[in-house]
């Protein structure tokens, strides 16, 4: 397991509901809003969280969309089956 598996999956699991959380690499750490895909980037995970408490204090993402629970994209005109 690398150094960054651990913050990863507790971003995801705290915050993956209203933003796609990635690590694409050492200082690259993204957070995309599932609202209207605003992209939040950081150095390291706990500036990544400090930006995404920010951001949702200023504009809550709205959990009627698609998220980890509900995957299709706003406006799709088919669900997916499942």
């Amino acid at each position: 397991m690398g150094d960054w598996e651990k913050p990863l999956d507790d971003l995801r699991w705290h915050w993956g509901g209203a933003y796609l959380i990635s690590f694409s690499g050492p200082d690259n750490w993204v957070a995309q809003r599932r609202d209207n895909r605003q992209t939040i980037r950081a150095d390291s995970p706990g500036d990544l969280l400090e930006k995404i408490r920010a951001d949702y204090a200023a504009h809550p993402v709205s959990r009627r969309i698609g998220g980890a629970d509900r995957p299709e994209m706003p406006g799709c005109r088919f669900r997916f089956e499942g």
